[in-house]
């Protein structure tokens, strides 16, 4: 019998609203592929949508291929008019100073807000998770808080503005804004709002008893963005 080879199917093609974007994301990614370059081996038609965040960033799969080396990368689309690609950038080299694993940056057209970043993986922590054996996922939250206590350790002051309680309820207010009105189409109102409210203002007051903490401190407590092979 004979064995049949199976062309895989292409990616559904990246979606733009805004065709003069498309156009410099294109001229950017051409940069980026043509020989010579640093980050040449870049597989263009391999390029997919990855995952997207409650901000107006897109992340972007593609792969590469370079002898001896092959795998994927990681795009950031990030319109400079609606988000400060600088910050990401910054912390990134120095949670990668503090010995942690984290998303190494390899070109980045500041003006136009595209990154290209290494790939940690395809898997969450939580996605990793044994549901059925809880006491089997001890080492991986425990491999966690050794990063956070890294990170923590490293952590001077002056570096980072503190969390202070402005930062805090823009964070909190993601859930309601973006998570249960936009992604769950719940109306947050009447009890369901004084509920929220009451509840963010327990959680702020308890935040902010304690000795400050960097801004960025979320950015590797959360089980649902933590990779898992180590990295945030």
């Amino acid at each position: 019998m004979s064995q049949s080879n199976t062309i895989p199917a292409a990616p559904p093609p990246i979606v733009w609203s805004d065709p003069a974007r498309q156009s410099l994301f294109n001229t950017w990614l051409a940069g980026l592929c043509a020989a010579g370059s640093p980050t040449q081996g870049l597989k263009p038609d391999t390029l997919r949508l990855a995952s997207a965040d409650a901000s107006f960033r897109r992340y972007f799969r593609v792969d590469f291929e370079l002898q001896p080396t092959s795998g994927s990368r990681i795009i950031m689309d990030a319109p400079p008019d609606k988000e400060n690609s600088r910050p990401f950038v910054d912390i990134a080299n120095l949670m990668a100073r503090a010995g942690l694993n984290v998303p190494q940056v390899l070109a980045w057209d500041a003006a136009n807000g595209f990154l290209l970043l290494s790939d940690l993986g395809t898997q969450t922590m939580m996605q990793q998770m044994n549901h059925e054996d809880p006491q089997a996922n001890h080492g991986t939250y425990m491999q966690a808080v050794d990063a956070l206590i890294t990170w923590q350790l490293a952590s001077k002051p002056g570096v980072l503005p503190a969390y202070d309680e402005a930062l805090l309820r823009r964070e909190l207010a993601l859930f309601p804004d973006w998570y249960l009105a936009q992604h769950r189409g719940v109306a947050i109102e009447g009890d369901v709002l004084k509920t929220l409210n009451t509840a963010f203002d327990h959680i702020v007051a308890q935040n902010l008893a304690w000795p400050t903490f960097p801004a960025d401190l979320h950015s590797i407590t959360s089980s649902a963005s933590a990779r898992s092979d180590g990295g945030s």
